[in-house]
């Protein structure tokens, strides 16, 4: 070891890198309906849920517990019985790029065009 690098500090020497905190992941699920009229109770959404997501309230109805937790796989969607549960996912910029472009090349045109 060289004299001028034993008075250096461990930042200077390299030997400690300061680690960038990596921004939370936004959840792919803008919201989750449950239409408690159609709801039995039955608890399946709950149960297939596999973040946990879903708990049952003391009435015996599902409700949302962690919206942020949710990886919007829809299994609660899909083996909901009753069809009470629907998954919102949130529309990546370019999905919503496309769909306008499409709607732009399927407009009609008017009569004076």
């Amino acid at each position: 070891m060289k004299p001028e690098e034993v008075n250096q500090s461990p930042e200077e020497a390299g030997e400690i890198r300061q680690q960038e905190q990596p921004k939370p992941k936004r959840s792919p699920v803008r919201k989750i309906d449950i239409f408690r009229a159609w709801c039995k109770g039955c608890g399946i959404c709950v149960a297939f849920c596999p973040r946990e997501v879903l708990a049952i309230d003391e009435a015996g109805y599902p409700y949302v517990k962690d919206l942020d937790a949710c990886t919007g796989c829809g299994w609660c969607e899909i083996r909901c019985p009753d069809f009470a549960i629907t998954v919102e996912r949130r529309r990546k910029r370019r999905e919503i790029g496309r769909e306008d472009e499409k709607k732009a090349s399927q407009r009609i045109p008017d009569a004076g065009e």
